[in-house]
């Protein structure tokens, strides 16, 4: 049998429904023996056991007072050596990854890296950036959620392609939701400048007989477009912090989810999207088409034409309630099979 710890110390719901469905799953078989190391208040459905290790850590990347509470971060290490595992498997970026790679033992590493190229004009581009950097020294293996960027990973940050292995997104699926039919499309996410906010301004403009939801956190570099937005009759903002069950009933309530992003390395927002039954339009940036079955999942329109996704978006929308039905379901079943996470097992235990 063997050992695995699985570790977030991310407050960034994604990260943990991924991690928790995951870690889930693994303690159904007979064959592993997971255990989890998250933060000590997460904010999805945990499934808690003497597996699973929730601490006070700092929330964010970046250094923070918490950082340096060396006692506490001493006693981890500890009882992960008394465990004597054989993989650590880390979801999401974290200063204290480092030292828990340098000081436990024989235990193989897996470093999962979201963005091999930090997005300009995100506020945590330096940071991201020099986690990168630190990572790729002391992981033994990294792992990216998509095809497209694995040469420039091998390129950007000198690791030999042997180091580098492929290993798509997944999530825990619900069962299907029927459409409501509610005439609305939803923009979900925190708002921030390489997610496009100037394009959905525009696209917001263009439709002026669509409503649209707009809903996510807002970026200070962002402050002035979402003013902007807030002044359009066709648009209803939610710029407060959203639970699991706001978000789950903000997707249920829209009939398409866009993603008009103006880079991108991959979209957990598509895959949300699926789960609930929603098709998506996104622009085919970065590598967003891996994850988008053009004409049956959703849309993918050329990258920065504003024009055209509008023209796809009014097009969708037009679709009688049998057509929209139809790619409704499709894209649930193309999610589930794609990303949910009992067909992620095998994958997940091959990178081991």
């Amino acid at each position: 049998m063997k050992k695995v710890l699985l570790v977030t110390f991310s407050d960034n719901a994604d990260h943990q429904d991924t991690l928790f469905g995951m870690y889930e799953e693994m303690r159904n078989r007979s064959d592993w023996e997971a255990y989890l190391l998250c933060i000590k208040t997460p904010k999805v459905e945990l499934q808690k056991s003497d597996h699973t290790w929730l601490v006070d850590c700092p929330e964010r990347p970046g250094v923070t007072k918490k950082t340096f509470n060396l006692p506490l971060l001493v006693s981890i290490i500890h009882r992960i050596r008394k465990e004597h595992f054989d993989a650590i498997y880390f979801e999401s970026l974290h200063t204290w990854n480092l030292p828990i790679m340098l000081m436990s033992g024989k235990a193989k590493t897996y470093q999962v890296i979201h963005e091999v190229i930090p997005h300009e004009g995100d506020s945590q581009v330096k940071m991201v950036d020099l986690m990168n950097k630190a990572v790729v020294k002391f992981a033994d293996t990294i792992v990216l959620r998509n095809k497209t960027y694995i040469q420039d990973m091998i390129d950007r940050y000198g690791i030999s392609a042997d180091r580098v292995k492929y290993l798509e997104l997944w999530r825990r699926y619900p069962a299907y939701t029927t459409p409501v039919h509610s005439g609305r499309v939803l923009f979900f996410g925190r708002i921030n400048p390489y997610k496009g906010a100037d394009n959905l301004l525009e696209i917001v403009r263009l439709c002026p007989n669509i409503q649209f939801d707009v809903v996510g956190r807002v970026d200070s570099q962002m402050q002035d477009i979402v003013d902007q937005l807030a002044k359009e009759k066709n648009v209803k903002l939610n710029n407060d912090y959203v639970t699991e069950a706001e978000m789950r009933e903000a997707f249920v309530n829209c009939d398409w989810v866009i993603v008009p992003y103006n880079s991108a390395s991959q979209s957990g927002i598509i895959i949300d999207a699926y789960k609930y039954s929603r098709p998506v339009i996104a622009f085919a940036v970065g590598a967003i088409p891996e994850q988008v079955d053009d004409g049956k999942s959703g849309y993918l329109v050329e990258a920065g034409d504003n024009e055209k996704f509008a023209n796809k978006l009014k097009e969708a929308m037009k679709l009688s309630a049998e057509e929209y039905d139809t790619i409704s379901s499709d894209a649930y079943q193309y999610g589930r099979k794609k990303y949910a996470t009992g067909g992620a097992m095998n994958r997940f235990m091959e990178l081991f």
